[in-house]
């Protein structure tokens, strides 16, 4: 069985031996290990590897390199904390998940796992972030194109952690400019990296992806990146406010609290996404969501992690299944079916309410 191929960038040369020594005896094969301040011209989409590995503490002049990254078709771990030493004894924790992380974003053990793992069912690599690629342009129903709505139709949570990043970019890249919505986005990840998925994420979509700022408004378009250290909520006026505490919880930001906060301002206007992640964070405030038809997930199969949309699923109340680009088409369909409901008198003479088509390659749950 082949090593699977990891590839280090870390600005601390200490990790940088650490995090080669920990992984070689782990059974990976580590393919790259460089300072990012080193990088230079080289070009990254050249190195043949199964998961890029990130460790970085200090911004330096400019995070192109990562956003590259971010942008292409390999995983990137980013976010782990730092590897403490040998003779810490918290180094076997963290020996664990590392190991378990990049279990899942290889998709096969590593030959340094126990035995009762090796043989454990291994699916095949999955190109996660190809999905969109040969597939057709998602037009702007011509509905949707003559609205001239002041503030956003619907918003639309994005809950996600490990491996979210490239899924969500896939979904907003693939959807059409014009949608009159706005997105709340509530992704797990190191603080240091706040900026840099910002610009990563949005980079050649049709959105405004932005960082969240006190006193700001969600407008048509938007893409708010939820913080990560601070929680924060929907102010009686729209404004969003932070609270001046932390998000409750091991992780930053908590997607079961913004998806609480974001429900209890806009109601019958919400709805929601959980992608690709470890952990079943934004499976406790779905049960609590009676009102929201548009619970959906990232289809599992599809998902660097599965784990968070199998949570969600569990629960009984998620109502579509589909890869990034399904979600954004289905997105599409479900924006148009609630403009004709609300706004076409000529087609809305029923007194029941229909549910959003489904797409035949998508599936739904009740």
């Amino acid at each position: 069985m082949s090593l699977s191929r990891v590839a280090i960038i870390a600005d601390d040369r200490l990790q940088q031996h650490l995090l080669n020594d920990t992984l070689v005896r782990l059974g990976f094969q580590v393919v790259f290990n460089l300072q990012p301040d080193r990088i230079g011209d080289l070009q990254l989409h050249t190195v043949e590897t199964d998961v890029w590995l990130v460790d970085i503490y200090e911004d330096g002049d400019s995070l192109d390199w990562l956003e590259h990254l971010l942008d292409g078709h390999v995983p990137v771990l980013i976010g782990m904390e730092r590897a403490p030493q040998k003779s810490c004894p918290t180094f076997l924790r963290w020996e664990k998940r590392l190991l378990c992380k990049l279990r899942e974003l290889t998709h096969a053990p590593a030959l340094g796992a126990s035995a009762d793992d090796i043989l454990m069912d291994r699916a095949p690599a999955k190109d996660i972030n190809n999905i969109n690629s040969a597939l057709p342009a998602i037009p702007l129903p011509d509905v949707l194109a003559r609205t001239d709505v002041q503030e956003p139709l619907q918003i639309w949570v994005l809950g996600a952690s490990l491996g979210g990043p490239e899924a969500v970019k896939q979904f907003l890249d693939a959807l059409p400019s014009g949608l009159p919505i706005a997105f709340v986005y509530a992704q797990h990840i190191d603080p240091r990296f706040e900026h840099a998925l910002c610009s990563a994420v949005g980079r050649h979509g049709q959105y405004n992806v932005r960082n969240f700022e006190n006193g700001l408004q969600l407008q048509i378009g938007d893409v708010l990146v939820a913080p990560i250290e601070d929680e924060f909520q929907v102010l009686a006026s729209g404004v969003c406010q932070t609270l001046g505490k932390a998000w409750p919880g091991p992780y930053g930001p908590s997607i079961d609290q913004v998806l609480i906060n974001l429900h209890a301002h806009y109601q019958h206007r919400f709805n929601c996404i959980l992608f690709s992640g470890m952990g079943s964070d934004g499976s406790e405030a779905i049960l609590g969501l009676s009102d929201c038809e548009n619970i959906w997930v990232q289809t599992p199969e599809n998902c660097a992690s599965g784990s968070m949309p199998e949570s969600a699923i569990g629960t009984g109340r998620v109502t579509f299944i589909g890869t990034p680009y399904q979600l954004a088409l289905q997105l599409v369909q479900s924006v148009k079916q609630h403009w004709v409901e609300t706004h076409d008198t000529s087609r809305n003479n029923h007194s029941g309410k229909e549910h959003p088509s489904r797409l035949p390659t998508g599936s739904t749950q009740r």
